[in-house]
């Protein structure tokens, strides 16, 4: 008999248990569970000019009534990098519709977008990136000489196919003065703003013209932050040629046959008053081939000393230069480096490792290509010098350019004709562009920006007037027709990108643990 009460009493406490689970899982089957399903659609990342047309969206949520659901929209980043507490720091709007003046600094910025569930409280974010430009601060500038032998710029708006010809003749009422020399981009760049008297970044655009001139523009209004007579502290010697400015990791590097100097892009390190100059630039000289080195520099080739720089830092700061030396063991073919003369120079990285490579004609002998290999964790040195074959068309091409990512290639023009020279390989294939105009090929560069577009750009000019064709990549090669063509006259020298940018990773990661592609061509 007390064995069955046993057996009653416990099956009795199972169904109390099994009930009580049930009325479990319908408690959570309510209004509030079903904040995990608010999806917010209708938000991608855009770019917008400052002040021109407003954001204007909708936040699309399916399977909630209208009257369910608030909304709110808060911006940071951008000029709000120092003051944001939160991402309510700064809000924009209410409802589901936004409609916002973009009337903000030129920058990166992040939108959220917050809904919350009326009845619980709950509430779900999502975000996407606003890229503000101005008509000057996102695009390709192209570096040109007049008819007249002096220095010019046009721009090429990518986002609105729109041109903008003879710049300088517009900004600063005539063009720079002597041929164009180099043109190079500078991110992250420290100057005073003349409104506030404060510190402040932006994209700069460093051009070197004539015998020893140069121009650093703000690309977010085409004014001018420096020039010769206020990039330095102390006064610039008459005899300084500059030859670049550009950026690596979280450094701008300027570059002159006096030296290299250097200044930081981080705004954590930047006091609220600092001017952005630089001090006089120390080590052996430069020239204007350029490139990457290792995580902790860039290489360079030394006019002065006559053979291959790198610098590097410690603790991030810049620490100095030193000759780029060959491997301990190397054993292979060596450049006179007295009689060498430079041509060009160029970085190719695929899987996960980076071929920074420099071409030299030694009278007599030939074209050189000295290849410097550079992978993380292992000592970067010459690793090999080659003595191009001179049936190859790239043994005597003038118009040369690498091949930044994804291909260990170099692309070159001769006798008017694109070919793709193979680095490991040591081979050459003919190419052809499709709907290229008729002309001669003056000008050759393969242009990306990250992951947002990767271009073979193609110069053709006839008489005064230019062709500019950029192309996508398919297999290492020109894909299809032109994504962009514009045109202007003179004769185009280099052409370069420019972008809103407040990081301070520039062309680093390549060099890392955890490497990824450069992040822009020098």
């Amino acid at each position: 008999m007390n064995m069955k009460r046993y057996i009653l009493f416990f099956c009795l406490s199972t169904l109390i248990c099994l009930n009580g689970c049930f009325q479990d899982d319908t408690t959570l089957a309510t209004d509030a569970s079903r904040v995990g399903e608010i999806n917010v659609q209708g938000l991608k990342d855009t770019s917008m000019i400052a002040y021109a047309q407003p954001l204007e969206l909708t936040a699309e949520v399916a399977g909630f009534a209208d009257d369910e659901l608030t909304y709110a929209w808060y911006i940071y980043g951008g000029q709000y990098s120092k003051n944001s507490e939160g991402y309510r720091s700064h809000p924009i709007g209410e409802g589901k519709k936004l409609s916002y003046p973009v009337e903000l600094k030129i920058g990166s910025y992040t939108v959220v977008c917050e809904v919350t569930h009326k009845a619980s409280g709950y509430f779900t974010t999502a975000t996407f990136n606003l890229n503000v430009t101005s008509d000057f601060s996102q695009g390709f500038y192209v570096l040109k000489e007049t008819a007249d032998g002096n220095t010019e710029l046009d721009f090429y708006n990518h986002l609105k196919k729109t041109t903008n010809n003879d710049l300088l003749a517009k900004v600063l009422e005539a063009p720079l003065a002597g041929e164009p020399r180099n043109l190079s981009t500078v991110f992250q760049k420290t100057h005073l703003d003349p409104a506030t008297a404060t510190s402040t970044h932006a994209t700069g655009l460093f051009v070197a013209h004539g015998d020893n001139g140069c121009v650093l523009f703000n690309t977010t209004d085409m004014s001018v932050m420096f020039d010769r007579t206020n990039l330095q502290y102390g006064e610039m010697e008459a005899d300084e040629m500059p030859y670049a400015m550009v950026t690596f990791n979280g450094s701008n590097y300027y570059l002159s046959n006096k030296g290299v100097a250097t200044d930081r892009c981080y705004d954590d390190w930047t006091s609220e008053y600092a001017t952005g100059q630089l001090s006089l630039p120390t080590e052996a000289g430069a020239s204007g081939l350029i490139q990457s080195y290792n995580l902790y520099g860039i290489s360079y080739w030394s006019q002065n000393e006559h053979c291959l720089m790198r610098t590097t830092t410690e603790y991030g700061v810049f620490a100095g230069c030193f000759k780029i030396d060959y491997e301990e063991d190397y054993t292979g073919l060596r450049i006179d480096w007295e009689k060498a003369i430079p041509v060009t120079s160029g970085w190719n990285y695929i899987d996960s490792e980076n071929t920074i490579w420099y071409m030299f004609d030694v009278p007599g002998e030939g074209r050189y290509m000295v290849i410097i290999k550079s992978v993380y964790g292992k000592k970067v040195k010459i690793e090999e010098v080659r003595l191009m074959d001179p049936a190859l068309h790239i043994a005597k091409a003038e118009i040369i350019a690498g091949r930044g990512k994804e291909n260990n290639v170099i692309y070159c023009i001769d006798d008017n004709r694109l070919y793709r020279y193979s680095v490991t390989e040591g081979s050459e294939t003919s190419l052809t562009f499709d709907e290229l105009p008729g002309g001669n090929i003056t000008y050759l560069s393969n242009l990306f920006y990250g992951e947002e577009f990767d271009f073979i750009v193609v110069g053709v000019q006839n008489g005064d007037k230019y062709t500019m064709a950029m192309y996508g990549i398919a297999g290492g090669q020109p894909a299809g027709t032109p994504v962009h063509t514009f045109t202007g006259t003179g004769e185009v020298k280099k052409v370069c990108y420019v972008i809103p940018y407040n990081g301070t990773g520039i062309n680093s990661s390549p060099f890392t643990r955890y490497p990824d592609p450069p992040t822009i061509p020098y």
